[in-house]
């Protein structure tokens, strides 16, 4: 599928698609389910051609895609995750507004249910 501008939309649609959320939160680089961590985030915006896409102020992130986010390596999870054209805009958009270092949650849980 291609957006109207034909950047190709890739892999990055979440595993989990519409309805509710998992019980414990999915990775949002590479939508696998078994986030470990999350990274705190100044929301950052990205003009699309039909929308605006708001970033939100978290990024939940496996323990591979948090390695690569730690080691700075952006193309490195940029193909782990299997990216097009607008994933790539998120994560240049996330390395440009998150801030340095992960914070842990217990694992089963989800953090978003006390917010």
């Amino acid at each position: 599928m291609a957006m109207s501008d034909d950047v190709p939309d890739g892999p990055s649609v979440p595993v989990h698609g519409i309805g509710p959320r998992p019980p414990v939160p999915t990775c949002d680089f590479c939508s696998r389910p078994g986030a470990i961590v999350f990274f705190a985030t100044a929301e950052f915006f990205i003009d699309l051609p039909t929308y605006t896409w708001a970033s939100g102020d978290r990024f939940y992130a496996c323990p591979t895609c948090r390695a690569l986010v730690d080691a700075g390596d952006w193309p490195g999870l940029i193909a782990y995750a299997g990216l097009g054209a607008r994933g790539a805009k998120v994560v240049e958009g996330f390395r440009d507004h998150h801030t340095p270092g992960a914070v842990t949650f217990e694992p089963g849980t989800h953090p978003e249910h006390s917010r």
